[in-house]
């Protein structure tokens, strides 16, 4: 049974790990697209959290932007939460297979 779990959280990490550097140059490219040469905008990103909102100013021109969910937040807690449990089920069970002591 340890070997299943630990063989599901390495999937697990496998899959999400990947998934959060590409949605993290997501957000790069993003950036990038504002700052290109010749347009003079200057991209900003405000976090909260779950949320984030990216924008753009060029002098007096503001371009607001909308309220998107954070999927590189949503991703990250996803891989901590099951690596947490998985790090807890370990433990747990780990003290299940330990000798009680006796009681003399």
């Amino acid at each position: 049974m340890k070997r299943l779990q630990l063989v599901e959280v390495l999937v697990v990490n496998a899959l999400l790990i990947p998934l959060l550097v590409l949605i993290t140059q997501n957000y790069a490219l993003r950036m990038a697209y504002w700052g290109r040469p010749g347009d003079g905008f200057t991209a900003t990103m405000t976090r909260y959290p779950f949320f984030f909102i990216t924008s753009a100013v060029k002098g007096a021109t503001r371009l607001p932007g909308i309220l998107s969910v954070d999927w590189q937040q949503v991703v990250l807690v996803v891989l901590v939460v099951a690596d947490a449990v998985y790090a807890w089920s370990a433990r747990k069970g780990a003290h299940l297979h330990e000798p009680s002591p006796v009681a003399e």
